[in-house]
């Protein structure tokens, strides 16, 4: 059983305190994993107003305790007060990840900027995210990024045309089963899309089906396949904080299980474009959250 942990990054928050935990955790567990960081400013604060506009994020906000997760000052960040920058205020953290071997992508520079409106920006919007993204990469580790993740799983044709352009090892933009090549807009793309294939916590949360299972812990066994790769996101605002034992408890369950943990771009240079199969990118909607996602759609 293979498991890619896809570790994303939100929040100034996040990458003070839970970025630091996680990598000590992992370490000590000596599990891998590939972590995304929104290189920008922390917009969390703006986020609110999806609650308008989609009453499924309000319910989630309550069914997750979001406001206690995440802390009243991530929650008004770039409203009633100031945003604060999320890579640039810890370069060190960031550096410090890369020299412990873990793998470091780009998870966009505004968060929450990216993830509602992504649908509406025309290319010189989203090229500008993903440079401003990059400069900030190359300015802490001195080199060019290699892979890149989609905030909130949301990605247009017009980002994936640009990505495309960067010839990055792969992205994992989107929801689905396998890895794969995307169609958009009738041409076939050559950068490998490796998906997130499981729920995160924060859908699970609280839910049915957790209940059902027994723990998180018994839910999340369940769902990992033997045979293919599992690609799970965890969040540093999350499993890096306030549900670090949870995430304990998991990956020690899994190891038990004799999983083996591996770093998406060692994935990444296993595959043979060629040979991948080819799929359209579609808007799904998922259990336990709000709005809409970018997802695999069948074959072609």
């Amino acid at each position: 059983m293979k498991v890619a942990l896809k570790i994303d990054v939100d929040t100034h928050q996040g990458l003070a305190e839970g970025v630091p935990q996680l990598a000590r955790t992992l370490t000590d567990l000596g599990v891998t994993g590939t972590f995304f960081i929104a290189m920008g400013p922390d917009n969390s604060g703006r986020a609110i107003m999806r609650m308008f506009r989609n009453p499924g994020f309000l319910t989630k906000m309550r069914r997750t305790n979001a406001v206690a997760m995440y802390g009243m000052r991530t929650v008004l960040s770039g409203t009633l007060l100031p945003a604060r920058p999320i890579a640039l205020a810890y370069p060190q953290v960031i550096r410090d990840l890369a020299a412990a071997g873990f793998e470091v992508g780009l998870h966009g520079y505004d968060h929450v900027y990216w993830q509602d409106h992504i649908g509406e920006l025309d290319e010189a919007a989203v090229r500008a995210e993903i440079e401003e993204a990059a400069e900030v990469y190359r300015a802490i580790l001195g080199d060019q990024p290699k892979c890149f993740a989609a905030p909130g799983w949301r990605t247009s044709a017009i980002a994936a045309r640009v990505l495309e352009a960067m010839r990055l090892g792969y992205h994992s933009d989107t929801r689905g089963r396998d890895p794969y090549r995307c169609r958009v807009d009738g041409q076939v793309l050559t950068t490998p899309e490796i998906p997130t294939t499981l729920p995160t916590l924060d859908e699970v949360m609280g839910t049915a089906a957790v209940a059902a299972a027994g723990s998180v812990v018994e839910y999340y066994l369940r769902q990992m396949r033997e045979d293919v790769l599992n690609v799970h996101t965890i969040h540093a605002e999350t499993e890096g904080m306030g549900q670090l034992e949870v995430l304990v408890a998991l990956l020690k369950a899994l190891q038990s299980h004799g999983a083996e943990f591996v770093r998406l771009n060692e994935i990444a240079s296993g595959l043979a474009p060629a040979e991948l199969p080819i799929c359209e990118v579609v808007r799904a909607s998922l259990p336990g959250r709000a709005g809409w996602v970018s997802a695999q759609g069948p074959a072609t």
